[in-house]
């Protein structure tokens, strides 16, 4: 399935205004499925990776445990370490925010692991 957007949003990459914000949020959150499950790995990675920060800004957590999943599947499947520990990291990190320390543990460790072993600086 493929989604095919009006003219409008051609140009803007955005919604409309007049949708409100959750639904605006959960077209977005689809969209990355969408993406991921047309083959569109590099897409959906992309896409959960440019809604993360805004979701987590709003504290959206949930959003962002969904999004991230899609981007760590996409990532794993297209064997890219850098986006995997990216993905990881920012799993971790919706945890850690939503009480779920257990999970946000392994998510951070492995993460930071990964991103160790390619040379990138973890904070």
């Amino acid at each position: 399935m493929s989604l095919t957007f009006p003219a409008s949003f051609a140009d803007g990459n955005e919604f409309p205004v007049s949708l409100d914000e959750a639904t605006r949020v959960a077209l977005e959150v689809a969209s990355v499925q969408v993406a991921f499950d047309d083959g569109m790995l590099t897409d959906a990675w992309e896409l959960a990776w440019a809604l993360e920060p805004r979701l987590a800004e709003s504290g959206r957590w949930q959003e962002v445990l969904v999004t991230q999943k899609v981007a760590l599947a996409a990532a794993i499947r297209l064997g890219d370490w850098l986006l995997e520990g990216q993905a990881r990291l920012a799993i971790g990190r919706a945890c850690l925010e939503s009480g779920d320390f257990r999970r946000a543990g392994y998510q951070l460790a492995e993460g930071a692991s990964i991103l160790r072993s390619l040379g990138v600086p973890v904070d």
